[in-house]
């Protein structure tokens, strides 16, 4: 219910929401106008218009071409001074000009990923890392029992059925692709050859801070490049190139045309000729 104020301050409200939407709604039809059929667009929003934006890029690229909202943690450490929670991330909305044509490049492996693939058996296929045979969905021929090298036997856990069916087990034992431990006599698990997997990590949803930067990051790396007489003078949207190269590395060849249509201090720039840099791309960007 609102009375006197309240009811000032909500169509005040519904006055400024309604400016922004009218101020984006063209940007964003020309900007899929320029998107290639197969091109992507990521657009960095915070909690105050997130719900907006979802509603009118559906509305513009269709709602079949939304491919996903990524987490970003922007913030590395809690701010002691909110009224009610610390806002420690912002959105970056993520639609396809065609979602059935886009995919994603694969992230390089890290280190910390690549230490789970070990060859304790001496296997000639080389390194593999195990993972669970079983599952929690129904499986009618998934309820059998299995025999372990030491005589062993083993069924799934209540709740739990194997995700393959007795034949498909049998076959990938006599290839040796089923881990039975040390001894031979642990519960089985399937064998995942490294050289097998694919060539990369598939990209994940949420972006921390550690890997792609925070708000700190941006505001040092655009001082350390330009004078400001006074630190009040620094844009406080600002978001790190290790975001942007983030997101180049998921979305561009080394031939793709970036445009960024709110180029703000030019880290979409800086991002550009860094991951050029990395590897030796060709990739050329409109501000």
């Amino acid at each position: 219910k609102l009375v006197g104020g309240d009811l000032r301050a909500a169509r005040e409200d519904l006055t400024r929401h309604d400016k922004w939407l009218c101020m984006m709604m063209p940007r964003l039809r020309l900007l899929r106008e320029f998107l290639a059929e197969d091109g992507v667009i990521f657009v960095s929003i915070d909690d105050n218009e997130v719900h907006h934006l979802r509603a009118l890029m559906d509305e513009i690229f269709g709602g079949d071409n939304f491919v996903a909202t990524v987490i970003w943690q922007k913030i590395f450490s809690p701010k002691n001074t909110a009224r009610h929670f610390s806002e420690d991330h912002d959105y970056i909305l993520v639609y396809a000009r065609d979602a059935d044509a886009w995919r994603p490049f694969l992230l390089e492996r890290k280190d910390s990923a690549l230490n789970r693939y070990d060859n304790s058996d001496d296997d000639p296929r080389g390194p593999w890392s195990s993972s669970d045979l079983t599952a929690r969905n129904y499986y009618s021929l998934g309820t059998y029992e299995v025999t372990s090298p030491s005589g062993k036997k083993f069924s799934p856990p209540k709740g739990r059925y194997w995700g393959i069916n007795a034949e498909k087990f049998a076959e990938l034992n006599k290839d040796g692709r089923i881990s039975w431990g040390a001894k031979g006599g642990n519960m089985p698990r399937l064998k995942r050859f490294l050289s097998e997997v694919k060539g990369g990590v598939v990209p994940q949803t949420l972006w921390s801070y550690k890997e792609v930067g925070h708000t700190q990051d941006a505001k040092k790396e655009l001082i350390s490049l330009v004078d400001f007489e006074t630190s009040d003078d620094v844009l406080v949207t600002v978001k790190p190139s290790s975001l942007i190269r983030r997101i180049l590395q998921v979305a561009t060849n080394k031939d793709s045309i970036i445009l960024d249509s709110f180029a703000g201090s030019g880290s979409t720039a800086q991002a550009v000729l860094q991951q050029n840099t990395e590897d030796a791309g060709n990739r050329r960007f409109i501000l």
